[in-house]
Formats: C-alpha cells, sequence, structure tokens
C-alpha cells in the first residue's frame, strides 16, 4: 500500500526546508525526520512528532502536548520518547528550528548511551 507523502512533503519541504541537513525516509507506515542523518523524529497519522527525554516529555506533557503511542499485541499500548508538535510551533520557524535542535541534541545523546 502506499503512502500519502503529502503532509511529509509539506513538513520536509514547507516548515523544516530552511534546516540544513533535513531528510526525511519511509519506515513503518510513516516517515523517520532526519538532521544530519540523525533521526530527530517521526511522521505518523498525520502529525509529526519529535524525539524527547523523559524531562522533556514531562514538560511539554503539562503543555498539554502528547507522546507517540502505538498498540502492539494483546491491545497493549506502547509510548515511544517522541512528543507531537502543535500547529503553531510548526507555523513558527524559530520555534520549529530550536524543537529540531533539541531533538537533534537529544538523539545524539541517546545515540551514545548517555540517556537512559
Amino acid at each position: 500500500m502506499s503512502q500519502d507523502s503529502s503532509f511529509k512533503d509539506y513538513i520536509v519541504e514547507d516548515v523544516l526546508g530552511q534546516i540544513d541537513g533535513i531528510s526525511s525516509r519511509a519506515m513503518f507506515g510513516g516517515w523517520g525526520v532526519y538532521l544530519n542523518k540523525v533521526i530527530v523524529g517521526i511522521i505518523a497519522e498525520g502529525e509529526l512528532y519529535l524525539k524527547a527525554d523523559k524531562e522533556l516529555m514531562e514538560k511539554y506533557k503539562k503543555e498539554g502536548l502528547y507522546p507517540f503511542t502505538y498498540t502492539g499485541n494483546k491491545n497493549k499500548v506502547y509510548e515511544m520518547s517522541y512528543v507531537n508538535v502543535p500547529l503553531e510551533t510548526l507555523e513558527d520557524k524559530e520555534k520549529i528550528e530550536k524543537r529540531i535542535y533539541e531533538s537533534f541534541e537529544i538523539s545524539k545523546r541517546v545515540k551514545n548511551n548517555k540517556v537512559i
């Protein structure tokens, strides 16, 4: 089944197009979003979610944002370390750029086993 790439194209080209090193690739029914080949987010179910550590996740949850979840075997819901990006952030070039670089640093730390 082919994926509808219109939202992904909007995010990667229009919202994040000003950031050097942004790319995407299809994965698990959605897309991974990368900055300089480091994953910083996912696009799934018509939303952009960016990488967050435990501290940042709690901060964003208090602001009303929510993590990406999926339902696995036996209807168990799994929460991933990616938090949604609200429309107001998508429409603000400075805010979205800050969030991308924030996620980039978190992903690099996770990759280097500095965050549990």
